[in-house]
């Protein structure tokens, strides 16, 4: 089992997207702007963090932006995420579906940056439930094919979690199965079951054999 970490473990993304938004407010006011921003960000889920801020800054803010002061922004924005989801708790019945699957392996492949995954791992005391988890930046589609090596199985034995396009095809190029939770609106055009959250799923495979058993 592979789980994407925003928006399928943690209901992170609207939190996100705010401070994402608010982080811009101290070079523009332009309303405008902001909201191209914030769209940006959503349509930029799964690619490292210094390449959003590059983006944005080129072609929104007309502006440069030296790597110091990337370091120095994601530090901000990270911190600002962090003061927001203290309190967070998992996606509804996530904790639970982990015990109903404990024999299996578990991984976490995230785009956040892998600090930030780590901090929010380690207050959510979720890191006893895996094999391991990593962070940004990195290739999902060669994560994958990692963790297939490493289990030595075959792909359809495999099950990708996730909420975005991109975890999609990252599942479907390297042929692991695939299940969306919490999906985003560019999901819902896929092949895909989706479900709203892990409760939802445990009830459907309690209705059906399970994709385990």
């Amino acid at each position: 089992m592979i789980f994407d970490f925003d928006g399928v473990i943690i209901d992170s993304m609207k939190v996100k997207v705010s401070e994402y938004r608010s982080l811009y407010s101290q070079f523009t006011k332009d309303e405008s702007l902001l909201n191209e921003i914030a769209v940006i960000y959503e349509n930029s889920i799964g690619l490292p963090r210094e390449v959003t801020f590059k983006k944005v800054f080129k072609d929104i803010l007309k502006k440069s932006i030296s790597d110091q002061e990337i370091e120095r922004f994601s530090k901000e924005y990270s911190q600002a995420i962090f003061s927001r989801l203290n309190n967070v708790n998992p996606v509804n019945g996530f904790l639970e579906y982990l015990d109903t699957h404990k024999k299996l392996s578990k991984y976490v492949l995230s785009g956040a940056p892998h600090s930030d995954l780590t901090y929010l791992m380690d207050k959510l005391r979720l890191s006893e439930h895996f094999k391991s988890f990593k962070g940004g930046p990195l290739e999902k589609k060669e994560e994958i094919i990692n963790i297939k090596v490493q289990e030595n199985v075959e792909s359809k034995e495999i099950v990708y979690f996730g909420d975005q396009k991109n975890d999609y095809i990252a599942a479907k190029t390297t042929g692991v199965q695939f299940i969306g939770i919490n999906a985003s609106r560019g999901l819902e055009k896929m092949q895909c079951k989706i479900f709203s959250n892990f409760q939802e799923l445990i009830a459907h495979e309690r209705t059906r054999d399970s994709l385990y058993s």
